[in-house]
């Protein structure tokens, strides 16, 4: 415990999170590039069948919101609540060594297997829904990273004191789920319709 929070006070949360970012980012380039020929038979079946289902299959937009918005809101209740416990800060770096990793991987594999038709598909993928995701994230990793130091790594406060310092975190988690409602709203009607639009350059 003590070792972690000397490391804490030795580099600030934006570098370790960048740090992680990147390293998470070169490893998912580094393992798109070295093992492409196992997962190059699963792509080309993508463009082949999922691709053209997803082209031809009317969409249930209803039902598309309702499973984005659950899969967005349950996983933001799980970073807050351990963002609120001891494993919250370890939580973190895995999840922002994760998410580097996912999107090395992801943009390498799709440009190398796609080309230039792959970025037009990444950019699909994530956009409009991605403009309202990302800072969510940026907020939750600082915030989140700031109650659980102060909980545990420099007051290691009881828990009526604990739940002080919560409190006035609550206004700020509801507006945010607010923006993941609408997040969800646009990836389900406007992200999945252009993605659509974009899949027909592959037919």
């Amino acid at each position: 415990m003590k070792k972690l929070s000397l490391h804490l006070h030795r580099f600030s949360a934006v570098q370790v999170a960048i740090f992680l970012l990147i390293l998470g980012v070169f490893s998912g380039i580094v393992f798109a590039n070295v093992f492409q020929n196992s997962y190059r038979s699963q792509m080309q079946l993508y463009e082949e069948n999922i691709f053209s289902d997803i082209r031809a299959l009317k969409i249930n937009y209803s039902g598309l919101f309702s499973y984005i918005l659950w899969k967005n809101l349950k996983e933001y209740a799980i970073f807050w609540l351990l963002s609120i416990t001891i494993l919250g800060i370890p939580y973190m770096a895995y999840k922002t060594m994760f998410f580097g990793f996912s999107t090395g991987f992801f943009i390498s594999s799709i440009t190398m297997q796609f080309g230039f038709k792959g970025i037009l598909l990444i950019i699909a993928y994530v956009f409009p829904q991605g403009l309202l995701y990302l800072p969510i994230a940026v907020i939750c990793l600082y915030k989140g990273f700031s109650l659980c130091k102060m909980m545990y790594y420099e007051n290691r406060n009881q828990l009526e004191s604990r739940l002080k310092l919560i409190a006035p975190q609550l206004m700020l988690l509801v507006l945010l789920a607010i923006v993941i409602l609408i997040g969800s709203f646009l990836e389900a009607y406007v992200g999945s319709f252009l993605l659509r639009k974009t899949l027909q350059l592959f037919s």
